[in-house]
């Protein structure tokens, strides 16, 4: 029966109305179901361009074979309406989105689509939908995309590739361990689902396959979620063919649910070993997991459990990073929790990390900690309330910067394990379970930490890095081979040569025209995009009264918010080689030091605790976006600390953003721990192809006198660690530290040297705020004469290519079983260029979902990821290879590819038209939210370039002509394949070193050759 409320009533054909709901009491939910198919549709109405599609299915496997992975790859191929591979890319790239995705997790599947507008969206919707429900499923599908075998006798395909770059990780091992031992037996939770390499070669078929799509592939199994701006009627009549081919179809027979049956008991506690391929022999995880409250019926105690693990884990202050991380000898370099949402939930803690000799000593020291408190009876009743309101700001921060991500996981969880309308709305208003967690008394969360962590059978982790592994894994690679090869001799591996041939052959089959041009390109210019109004204090156009008042150059942006982002932006570029070293430690130590305030000492723990009282999220970075650890994001030169607050504390953020700045006392025993955190990190890193190969390019393309090269990860140990060592011995060298940190402090904070970023609703200003703006400076420190910001572009800091030294590397790394590849070349620098459009549809052409790049490269199962791309703000064009099996045949068919296009200058004009619209999708994507819109502003001001930029910059991509293109690929892609006008950076499995590099040789390209990454040129 449909709810009595005030929605309006609609024509829905067969659709009813189930609920009508608000999610977080301000955004509008509604869920509709077919009274014919059982189809659900649920519509969250978010504001914004892009409108987000979710098609989510129930899906349960009690096997490592990873049907429910190799399913989903395989729907993307073809159905009954439209067999042929590519065609629903093709299409949805017409109808401004870029490509579909999807991903599989434990308990379900779930297809995406975004759209920009909701006119593409509506045409797409129902192809998409006959993708799912009645797909081709081929054999010949199935050889290509999930697994085969090559002549040369190894292992490939799209699947086949993506989990050998995961499968041996020490993440992934932990994680499916933990899995297995929580839920025991024959229970699909316990299943990896993305599929075992043995499973995928050994045990997988087709018919498997085909018969778990019969099971689970529904339409009462199928929930279609829709974020954005849609109108209602015009989806039920977009979804009207779709129900008549479901009914034509007749009876689908008995549908039994998923996740009914019950899960087998954990009897007792165990602790397991698990070894994973490194390296070095150095840093280990522990982990340690329990059974948790039930996703089903028990959503309040599972809420509060998260809040419980907030408060022993979520800052430098809370109960177990204080007790494993920041003391002198620290026991890892983070301690983060994880839930895993299940009918009976698993809630886990992992140590990262781990000092070996201490991998031992964790559980007995939680158990030690969690047995005080228990005893006592004492936890920090003042946290859990800060916790409980910070997580409040994060919900409704959450609503501007990734709303269609909020809503949407919560309504898969009732779509999985929810009952009732209650259920429903307990789920969408989190805010609620919140507001009675607070009432909550002290000895409630005791109670629940004894429940569930001292009282609970619990599941120990010991994850240990090893070298003997590495070498095992390594010889039974090469035996599998060799074997291969004896037992199918030359004969077979022909026939499987000749087979994948085939396969390929029957899947790049040609679709007829008119398939390709079935949905018309939908309006460039009917968006629905967020307001925003720019000023800046040194400009003479009308503005803000207190922006003229500002001590420094500031810039304001105008926009919808219920919140004040704030960034102290410093400029870095008059500091040594020798003083960039100690950037990425001070900036970390602005956040974990004591502050002088008011001639009182304030210990680091109270700064803590009060900027997480005060501000819903603060962050330090390495350039303009989210810097990870040991890299640089855009305007590496200029570093920052940002601060979002709510509206109200605009003035404390100002006064926080000067005590961060200018009143940190930084301490040798506060620069000792955070130094030992970040070193304790490196071994994480080091096991990292992405990041290795990262580090790698930008070593050869970057000056040594730049924070780029200052922040390398091999370079930052180093330094760390002799720091590290001058702090141990006496108070002289200590002393030494603290007063060079403190003149680096004093250079990057000198008014001359800082700029202010603001973006709020204006009227969140108080008439007053030219006197808050003021604070920003200390009483002693001088207002200066206001002049603009200093901005270095990376460009100017890459090395000439006139000074020479090496082009080419390949380094070899032992934890690796796929290869990543990182090649670039001088090209455009400036958004201004009139080549600009040309080259970015260009780009857009050869690496679109169903592009050449994508058929021949990831298609054949070379290569898990590509892709070539422009950095404006380094003025380089780049190709890249991430989770590659065959790196070399890869980059052979990439050099193929661009060669030929730019020999025969021929262009399809379907394939030309759908990168204009799915390069026009990406670049209003990043307009999507509010944060996005932020973002996207402050680096407007840094590229000198009005934001209305990329509004023009989608009218000039319409205008480009197959002769411009032409043009740009002479211009600027074929230095590309220029050996001696690229930088090269291969990393790879160790013993593949020599086959690589012998490989690129021929292609002209001589990788110069380091065994071990201690051995290479990163370790100097």
């Amino acid at each position: 029966m449909s709810p009595t409320d005030n929605t309006p009533l609609l024509n829905t054909g067969s659709f009813e109305l189930v609920h009508s709901l608000k999610a977080y009491d301000k955004i509008p939910v509604f869920e509709y179901k077919s009274r014919n198919t059982g189809l659900t549709v649920v519509a969250a109405e978010i504001d914004g361009p892009i409108v987000y599609g979710y098609f989510c299915l129930a899906t349960e496997a009690f096997d490592d074979d990873g049907i429910p992975h190799t399913l989903e790859h395989l729907v993307f191929l073809g159905s009954e309406d439209y067999p042929y591979k590519g065609v629903l890319d093709l299409l949805a790239n017409r109808c401004l989105a870029s490509g579909t995705n999807a991903w599989t997790d434990v308990d379900h599947t779930c297809y995406t689509m975004e759209t920009a507008g909701s006119e593409g969206f509506l045409a797409l919707m129902p192809i998409y939908l006959d993708h799912i429900l009645y797909p081709v499923l081929s054999d010949e599908g199935f050889i290509t995309e999930i697994h085969h075998v090559t002549e040369e006798g190894e292992d490939a395909g799209v699947v086949y590739c993506e989990m050998q770059g995961i499968e041996n990780s020490g993440e992934r091992r932990v994680h499916l361990a933990m899995r297995k031992a929580i839920y025991p037996e024959n229970c699909g939770y316990s299943a990896e689902t993305g599929g075992k390499m043995k499973n995928l070669r050994e045990s997988i078929t087709n018919a498997k396959i085909k018969a778990f799509h019969k099971n689970f592939y529904r339409p009462e199994n199928l929930k279609i979620i829709i974020a954005g701006k849609i109108q209602h009627d015009d989806l039920f009549k977009a979804l009207a063919p779709v129900e008549q081919k479901i009914l034509s179809k007749g009876d689908r027979g008995p549908f039994l649910r998923p996740w009914q049956s019950s899960i087998p008991p954990l009897t007792e506690s165990q602790k397991l070993f698990v070894k994973y391929p490194s390296d070095e022999e150095d840093n280990g995880i522990v982990a340690m997991a329990w059974r948790g409250p039930s996703a089903v019926n028990e959503i309040y105690k599972l809420n509060a459990c998260s809040i419980l693990l907030k408060y022993l884990t979520d800052s430098s202050v809370a109960l177990l990073q204080n007790e494993f991380v920041e003391v002198d000898d620290p026991y890892a370099s983070e301690v983060n929790f994880g839930i895993i949402e299940n009918s009976i939930s698993c809630i886990y803690l992992m140590f990262r990390n781990v000092p070996l000799e201490k991998i031992p000593l964790i559980r007995p020291k939680f158990d030690e900690i969690m047995q005080r408190i228990v005893l006592s009876k004492e936890l920090d009743w003042k946290r859990i309330k800060l916790i409980l309101k910070k997580q409040k700001l994060e919900y409704l921060s959450n609503l501007e910067n990734c709303p269609h991500n909020s809503i949407v996981d919560m309504i898969i969880g009732h779509m999985l394990y929810g009952n009732t309308r209650e259920d429903y709305e307990q789920r969408l208003n989190p805010l609620g379970d919140l507001e009675k967690m607070n009432l909550e008394t002290p000895i409630f969360w005791c109670n629940l930490l004894e429940d569930y962590f001292v009282e609970n059978h619990c599941v120990e982790i010991q994850a240990l890095p090893s070298i003997e592994e590495k070498e095992k894994i390594n010889v039974e690679e090469k035996e599998l081979v060799m074997n291969r090869i004896k037992m199918m001799r030359e004969d077979g591996l022909k026939r499987m040569g000749e087979d994948l041939l085939n396969a390929v052959k029957f899947n790049e089959r040609e679709p007829p025209e008119n398939m390709l041009t079935c949905v018309s390109i939908p309006n460039v210019h009917n968006f629905s995009f967020h307001e925003i109004e720019r000023y800046t204090s040194d400009s003479d156009e009308d503005q803000p009264i207190f922006l003229k008042e500002t001590p420094v150059c500031t810039y304001f942006d105008h926009i919808k918010s219920s919140f004040v982002y704030m960034y102290a932006l410093m400029d870095t570029s008059k500091l040594s080689a020798d003083q960039r070293l100690y950037l990425p430690l001070l900036l970390e130590a602005m956040f974990e030091s004591p502050i002088m305030r008011e001639g009182i000492l304030i210990p680091y723990d109270e700064v803590v605790m009060q900027l997480q009282n005060d501000t819903v999220f603060y962050s330090q970075q390495m350039g303009l976006g989210q810097s990870k650890r040991f890299s640089c994001s855009s305007f590496s030169t200029t570093v920052s600390i940002m601060l979002q607050v709510a509206a109200e504390n605009f003035e404390i953020g100002l006064n926080w953003l000067r005590e961060l700045l200018y009143q940190t006392v930084f301490t040798a025993e506060r620069l000792k721990i955070i130094a030992m955190k970040m070193i304790n990190e490196v071994s994480e890193a080091k096991r990292s192809g992405r990041k290795i190969v990262s580090y790698a390019i930008k070593s050869l393309l970057y000056l040594q006198d730049s924070n780029v090269q200052a922040n390398g990860i091999l370079k930052q140990h180093k330094f760390l660690s002799h720091l590290i060592s001058k702090l141990d011995l006496d108070n002289y060298q200590s002393s030494d530290i603290l007063e060079t940190i403190d003149t680096i402090r004093k250079m990057i904070t000198d008014p001359c040297n800082v700029a202010l970023y603001l973006a709020t609703n204006l009227e969140n200003i108080k008439p007053d705020s030219a006197n808050v703006l003021n604070l920003l400076l200390p009483s002693d420190i001088s207002k200066p004469e206001k002049k603009s910001f200093n901005i270095v572009p990376d460009w100017k800091l890459l090395t000439p290519d006139a000074e020479g030294g090496m082009r080419h590397c390949i380094v070899g790394m032992g934890c690796l079983d796929s290869s990543y590849l990182f090649q670039s070349t001088f090209s455009i620098n400036t958004y201004d260029d009139p080549d600009m459009p040309a080259l970015l549809v260009y780009i857009q052409y050869l690496c679109q979902a169903e592009g050449p790049m994508w058929r021949q490269v990831r298609g054949n199962g070379l290569s898990y990821g590509y892709s070539i791309g422009l950095r404006t703000n380094e003025g380089v064009l780049f190709l890249s290879f991430s989770r590659s099996t065959n790196v070399t045949d890869a980059y052979k068919k990439a050099y193929e590819i661009v060669t030929n296009q730019l020999k025969d200058q021929q262009w399809e004009t379907n394939m030309f038209e759908s990168a204009k619209s799915s390069l026009i999708f990406e670049l209003v994507e990043n307009e999507s939210t509010v944060g996005n819109v932020i973002s996207r502003s402050l680096e407007s001001y840094f590229h000198k370039i009005e934001y209305s930029y990329y509004r023009k910059l989608i009218d000039l991509i319409t205008q480009v002509t197959v002769e411009d293109l032409n043009r740009i690929g002479t211009k600027y892609v074929a230095a590309l394949l220029d050996p001696t006008k690229v930088k090269t950076a291969v990393v790879c499995d160790a013993r593949k070193v020599k086959e690589i590099s012998e490989g690129f040789k021929n292609l002209s390209v001589p990788l110069e050759i380091f065994p071990t990454l201690e051995e290479s040129f990163l370790n100097k």
